[in-house]
């Protein structure tokens, strides 16, 4: 056969294996230094965002006029998974997430078509845009510091041009606030001109302006005609004419207030009562988190140096530490891992075989970083895990093949021949093993949506281990064997050896095969107490002994404090708030002990994001982001510091809503996420606010929000039948109400780096009160001025601040957070589902569904129950072509509820909960237990054949047998156990896999020695009998 001529030239041959050995450390080096470095996966979907700015319009008339016209034009975009849209003030929003496989480009493009395609934007709008949105990962926040803002503008600048040119891919400025040019136009002086703002705006923008006029006398020597009026500073624009008659030039400086100034509802941001700006720097999902650190580093240490007193750099919420910390915390497990599974290969076989399936370990990983790379896998805490996960079953294939290699060199033949002979008889029971694992594994990677791209990086490791184990099994272990068994020494063994060896199988041939007997004697009673273990395990997860968390998050670093105040409070009485805020918090952590705050960043004028979305801003927003000291080294958990926190504030006046919140890691989304639809705003705010007051009454639940804020005071104005009789229209009239309050945009004007907008308007100090309402004249399209109270009306009503859509329907969401020591989400879920949900929606004629990482765990259920059938079915294939039989491979795969109760066993005794991870777990246990059992079969059908009894050829094979079950059990056992024992909040929610895979798999080892036999009998029996009867009827014929 083929494949005996390529293992029997591979062994023969001097140098070859040693030759592919260096080729798999090449390929491992080359793939450990090329691989991205990040936290996670990648795991954020195609999505395309839609963008439209209409200055000053209210949220609901966003809604009507952009919004949802472009919804109605956008949900036939193909590839379409959702849709979800925001209207806010002045802006319009749309979020379209792709369904995985879609070609995003070709969305974008029918997206930009069907957006062109709306011509019915408000006169006003600004262009949409239309991108996609890029995947960026934060590396660490800059904090830059200084006497004043405007004193750090060009720093700022300066650094984020070196940063960009250094390396970073991106980096975001918060708190350096976008300007404009604002010339301030009293009512009185426009009256006395007879000119209105907008025409005001007009003439600046005809007049201020660079204008290229072509070439001129190409004959004489041609001479570019350029126009250079262009103004770039206030001052600038001051002698401007306004207006030019006979009676002489009345210029812009003359009748109007100009300054530079921060445009409205800017972010500021302080730090200990000082003005910072802030430098987000992000990598590109390409990107190398590590390495853009070292970039960082490397620039600090350069800059500092270069920095007057006055400027100061800080650098906080340092993501790659977080990185870098997690992968030594992974690293020095899976050394302690390697240690034990060394420990194991020693105590059960001789030094020099153990030797050499030791050395395949390395050889076996750096083969499997090259496959990674290969296939454009990262290194990341999934990808590092999955690799603590394989190192005892990487050595799976190569202690069967030595195993057996070293029984048949013990019993006379030669080195060559054992160490051949064995890689040639374990090569299809090997395959089959692999195969049933690679079975076990590959469903998980048809899990759909950010969580399948989360987890997708376990079985993709696992897939590409066993592959390098495979190659390294047979194609440089058999010559290895052959050098380890050669001469003497591959039959004589230490003393130390020996005597293990004897005590090994004193243990074997003595109280193991008894009990192997005794289990055969007995065999309806130990199929009876094995069916009866699993029953008692799923009767644990029914009565509720152990519960189910979908995706717990490692305990961070950073925590954070929103407030909103109702919409139109005055922006210094957030700012007051915002000083309490802060002492409150300086206040908390004193009494808890002190040294817990590293940095705390206050932000007035905008709240601060959980999730992936934009933050929300406005001046009755207010937030503080705090980075404390890392969990593993405080005794004060996040839960505690945040109710000290809340606990030192007064109550407030005008505070709408408080939340205190930790950042997750994971998927996006928090514990508890119910979404309201239906068509009616005012009904679905009532309804919201209702439900969020039931869920603070339910234990554990808090800091719940609704995302329909209300939104200021709104009036309304209507033309008075004086106002049409003298010729006003509506949009007239609105146009220069707009630009009295907003300004009319006369230019935008690029300076240096920033984009300056020049706003003609009102001055401040008749904007600002109620009473202009009284003194503002309004231009008539004769020329002349009419009172506005004597043209409009006015009625008052409450709006929203903004409203959501969610595939194309108004809706809410109410969210909140779940202390997971006091109660489950899912529980919590169940319970509103029974009675209160629906009761709301009566009620209110909504309709309601769980939303955020309900969503998500629906979708990922949806699909490991599609990928279970799938990967039950591919075992029981690749058994049925093993074996040859249809009934034989059912026996072999009893080993899979076994290994389940063991798994459901461990959750229990260890008292954590059942997880995605866990049940990841257990998709791959389902593989790795059948391996044994396969061997046991394997070597029952053997001596079977050869003519012994089922009963001598059932306890044969246990017996035969349980020297590679254990080795193959207690290696992988060892490689996850320091995981199991890390006390490191930050390796917590890995845990339950660990469990899944230690216990389900000593629990199977043990049984199913004794179980599987019994099973084998019984079905033999049957066998037998079935035969008898068939054989009375012919013989009756």
């Amino acid at each position: 056969m083929k494949h005996s001529s390529v293992l029997q030239m591979l062994a023969g041959h001097k140098v070859a294996a040693n030759v592919l050995m260096l080729l798999a450390f090449v390929l491992g080096a080359i793939g450990l230094t090329r691989m991205n470095v990040q936290f996670f996966p990648s795991f954020e979907l195609d999505v395309i965002s839609v963008r439209v700015i209409w200055t000053g319009a209210s949220a609901e008339d966003v809604e009507t006029g952009i919004t949802t016209p472009l919804e109605e034009r956008l949900k036939t975009v193909d590839g379409l998974k959702r849709m979800s849209s925001t209207s806010a003030q002045g802006i319009s929003s749309i979020t379209l997430e792709l369904n995985e496989g879609t070609d995003a480009l070709l969305a974008l493009d029918q997206v930009r078509q069907r957006v062109d395609e709306f011509r019915n934007l408000p006169r006003d709008a600004e262009t949409p845009e239309v991108s996609r949105i890029s995947r960026y990962e934060p590396i660490a926040r800059l904090l830059v510091r200084g006497n004043s803002v405007d004193e750090l503008r060009p720093w700022v600048r300066r650094f984020e041009s070196e940063l960009l040119a250094a390396g970073i891919d991106r980096v975001t400025i918060t708190g350096l606030p976008e300007e404009r040019i604002a010339i301030e136009v009293p009512s009185a002086a426009l009256e006395s001109l007879g000119l209105s703002l907008v025409e005001v705006g007009e003439r600046i923008g005809q007049l201020a302006r660079d204008v290229p006029a072509g070439i001129a006398g190409e004959i004489d020597g041609a001479r570019e005609i350029r126009g250079l009026e262009q103004r770039r500073s206030a001052e600038a624009f001051a002698n401007l004419p306004v207006l030019s008659d006979q009676d002489g030039v009345v210029r812009l400086g003359e009748i109007a207030t100009l300054t530079r100034e921060p445009r409205g509802n800017e972010l500021a941001l302080f730090e200990r009562g000082d003005s910072v700006v802030e430098l987000q720097l992000q990598r590109s999902e390409s990107g190398h988190s590590l390495k853009a650190a070292r970039v960082l580093d490397d620039w600090l240490e350069k800059t500092r140096p270069t920095l007057p007193p006055s400027v100061q750099l800080e650098v906080f919420d340092a993501q790659w530490q977080l990185i870098s910390d997690r992968i030594g915390l992974l690293v020095s497990n899976g050394l302690s891992g390697l240690l034990l599974v060394v420990a194991v290969l020693y105590f059960f076989l001789p030094a020099r075989v153990a030797l050499w399936v030791m050395i395949g370990i390395p050889t076996a990983f750096l083969a499997t970083l090259g496959l990674m790379f290969a296939f454009g896998g990262t290194i990341n805490m999934m990808s590092l895990f999955a690799l603590i996960m394989a190192l005892g079953i990487i050595v799976d294939d190569a202690i069967v093949v030595s195993e057996d290699a070293d029984t048949h060199r013990q019993m006379g033949e030669g080195p060559t021949q054992a160490a051949l002979g064995g890689a040639r008889r374990m090569l299809w029971p090997v395959v089959a093993a692999s195969l049933t694992t690679v079975a076990a594994f590959l469903p998980l990677m048809m899990v759909g949506g950010i969580i399948g791209n989360i987890l997708g990086d376990i079985p993709f490791v696992m897939i590409m281990v066993i592959i390098a184990s495979l190659l390294e099994s047979f194609l440089i272990l058999p010559a290895h064997l052959r050098m380890a068994l050669a001469g003497e020494a591959g039959l004589h063994h230490s003393r130390l050896r020996e005597r293990l060896d004897r005590a090994f199988a004193g243990f074997r041939d003595g109280r193991f095969r008894r009990l192997v007997e005794l289990s055969l004697a007995w065999r309806g009673t130990t199929v009876a107490l094995s069916i009866g273990l699993m029953v008692m395990a799923v009767g644990l997860i029914a009565g509720g002994r152990i519960g189910f968390v979908f995706f717990p998050s490692p305990e961070g670093q950073v925590v954070f404090a929103n407030a909103t105040f109702v919409a139109g409070t005055p922006r210094q009485h957030t700012e007051a708030f915002l000083n309490e805020l802060e002492r409150a918090l300086f206040e908390a952590e004193a009494e808890l002990g002190g040294g817990l705050v590293q940095t705390a960043v206050a932000r007035l004028g905008g709240t601060i994001s959980s999730g992936a979305g934009s933050s929300a801003r406005g001046d009755q927003l207010a937030g503080i982001m705090v980075e404390l000291t890392p969990p593993d080294t405080r005794e004060v958990r996040n839960e505690r510091f945040l109710a000290a926190w809340r606990a030192k504030l007064p109550p407030v006046a005008g505070l709408e809503l408080l939340t205190f919140t930790a950042r997750q890691s994971g998927p996006p989304g928090r514990d508890l996420n119910i979404r309201l639809t239906g068509d009616d705003a005012d009904a679905l705010k009532r309804a919201a606010l209702e439900l969020a007051e039931t869920l603070k009454s339910l234990p554990g639940v808090s800091e719940t929000e609704d995302d329909m804020p209300f939104g200021r005071e709104q009036l309304v104005y209507r033309l008075t039948p004086a106002g049409e009789a003298l010729g006003l229209t509506t949009e007239s009239l609105g146009r220069q109400l707009r630009a009295a309050f907003d300004g009319a945009l006369a230019q935008l004007v690029q300076v240096g780096r920033d984009e300056l907008e020049v706003r003609v308007m009102l001055p401040r100090d008749e904007r600002s009160r109620l009473d202009v309402f009284d003194r503002i004249t309004v231009s008539l399209p004769d020329g002349r001025f009419a009172p506005l109270g004597t043209v409009a009306s006015w009625e008052s009503r409450r709006g929203f601040e903004a409203l959501r859509h969610a595939q194309g329907r108004l809706a809410v969401e109410v969210s909140g957070a779940v202390d997971s020591e006091v109660n489950n989400a899912n529980a919590i879920q169940a319970e509103l589902a029974r009675d209160a949900l629906p009761g709301l929606a009566a009620r209110y004629g909504i309709e309601y569904s769980f939303e955020g990482r309900s969503a998500d765990q629906r979708e990922t259920m949806a699909d490991m129950q599609t990928g279970l059938v799938i990967g039950l079915g591919l075992i029981y294939l690749v058994l049925v072509w093993s074996f040859s039989s249809w009934s034989w491979p059912l026996v072999v795969m009893s080993a899979i509820p076994l290994g389940l109760a063991g798994a459901i066993f461990g959750h229990w005794l260890l008292d954590i909960d059942l997880t995605i991870l866990s049940m990841f777990g257990l998709f791959g246990l389902a593989g790795i237990v059948v391996n044994n059992s396969i061997i046991l079969v394997t070597l029952f059908k053997e001596l079977h054949h050869k003519g012994a009894a089922l009963q001598d050829a059932l306890v044969g094979a246990s017996c035969g047998r349980l020297r590679a079950v254990l080795l193959t059990s207690l290696t992988t056992i060892g490689g996850l156990t320091p995981l199991l024992f890390e006390r490191s909040l930050q390796a917590q929610f890995l845990i339950p896999m660990a469990t899944s895979i230690a216990f389900g798999l000593g629990f199977s080892a043990l049984l199913v020695l004794f179980f599987v036999p019994a099973l084998l009998s019984l079905l033999e029996s049957f066998h037998d009998w079935s035969a008898r009867r068939n054989v009375r009827p012919a013989a009756a014929a």
